[in-house]
């Protein structure tokens, strides 16, 4: 253990019983006492598997990238076929009263294949025929989960590819076609791939009176909650929005507000340094890799955490629309904790043969 990043683990630790804490507050809230023990099972396995990947050489891994990411694709092609229509997507299999979520494990296999793929790149900028490559990596899975559709999760692959990018030494003029295709994208995603309730989320951000009990009425409930904490909190299992179920969704977009109204303050910025404190450590291990493989994948989940967290924590707040990003180990979902767990491990990987001679 003692050539594991041992801040990186008590960040995780702290995170994971922060989300103890307030899972078992919703529980309360639904009146479900299974919802959390579940949660907890999820979370003593997702513990377990941090410990098996953070001894599994990364590299053995990265070379299976081609075959993982091959399987994950065609397990998301799958789930158009089998799976369930489960809060308007093809998400999810189901399997007896528990779920899973292939994106989430998908996401894990783009970053080994994008992290292969960077390893390959030896110039000292990336050529236009690595670009395709990294673009098609991330695109694809991107796409599938999009069309599920999952919005918000297809988001979360996007981060990866900047990364791969930025760290390939990608030239400034390409990074101002990037911006310009982002535009471009939005304003076609706008037009042609939205539905009416997600323009709705936005135009209601935009203009918080627009429909304060439709559209706006999750934001609104959030901030109402995160307000009446204040300074301490009204203590755990405590709070009028959380217990007298105003606030959806609460075990998983909205599970910061359930947090905030509860310990305040404090509790809030314990939790925010938390994650600052885990995302340095990720982002030390990039830095401190042997090989361009365990910075870019290092990197990258450094990058996709720290998306998720801003725009979580952002959309609780009330200074982003509404996105449907849940908020790292602490949202409901053992698929999102069991990912994490992997991902976490990996980077532990990387870190523990930093100096290894083989």
């Amino acid at each position: 253990m003692r050539r594991l990043d041992l801040w990186m683990l008590l960040a995780t630790v702290v995170i994971g019983a922060c989300a103890v804490l307030a899972q078992s507050s919703t529980a309360r809230a639904l009146a479900s006492p299974g919802f959390v023990n579940r949660q907890l099972i999820w979370l003593a396995v997702s513990a377990v598997l941090l410990v098996l990947f953070s001894f599994t050489d990364y590299r053995i891994l990265v070379r299976l990238a081609p075959v993982l990411w091959g399987g994950s694709m065609l397990v998301l092609l799958t789930l158009f076929v089998v799976a369930p229509l489960r809060a308007g997507t093809h998400s999810w299999f189901v399997l007896g009263s528990y779920t899973i979520q292939p994106s989430e494990f998908a996401r894990v296999a783009t970053l080994l294949a994008v992290a292969a793929l960077s390893a390959e790149h030896r110039e000292g900028q990336l050529d236009l025929r690595r670009i395709g490559m990294l673009c098609a990596a991330v695109g694809l899975p991107a796409l599938l989960v999009a069309l599920q559709p999952d919005l918000g999760m297809a988001l979360t692959y996007v981060p990866i590819l900047l990364a791969a990018l930025w760290l390939g030494g990608l030239p400034w003029k390409a990074w101002v076609g990037i911006v310009l295709v982002g535009l471009a994208a939005a304003g076609g995603a706008w037009s042609f791939y939205l539905k009416p309730y997600q323009k709705e989320r936005v135009l209601t951000f935009l203009d918080s009176e627009r429909d304060p009990y439709g559209a706006g009425y999750q934001q609104r409930q959030s901030q109402i909650a995160v307000g009446s904490g204040g300074v301490l909190g009204r203590g755990l299992r405590g709070g009028t929005q959380s217990q007298l179920r105003f606030l959806p969704a609460q075990s998983t977009d909205f599970i910061f507000a359930v947090w905030a109204e509860q310990t305040g303050f404090a509790g809030s910025a314990l939790l925010v340094l938390t994650y600052v404190a885990l995302l340095w450590r990720v982002f030390a291990v990039a830095f401190c890799a042997r090989d361009r493989v365990g910075m870019v994948f290092a990197a990258g989940i450094g990058l996709v955490m720290a998306v998720q967290i801003l725009v979580n924590i952002a959309m609780v707040m009330g200074v982003a629309p509404t996105t449907g990003i849940t908020l790292p180990l602490l949202s409901y979902g053992g698929s999102s904790l069991l990912a994490g767990a992997i991902a976490l491990g990996l980077v532990q990987s990387i870190w523990r043969l930093r100096f290894a001679n083989v």
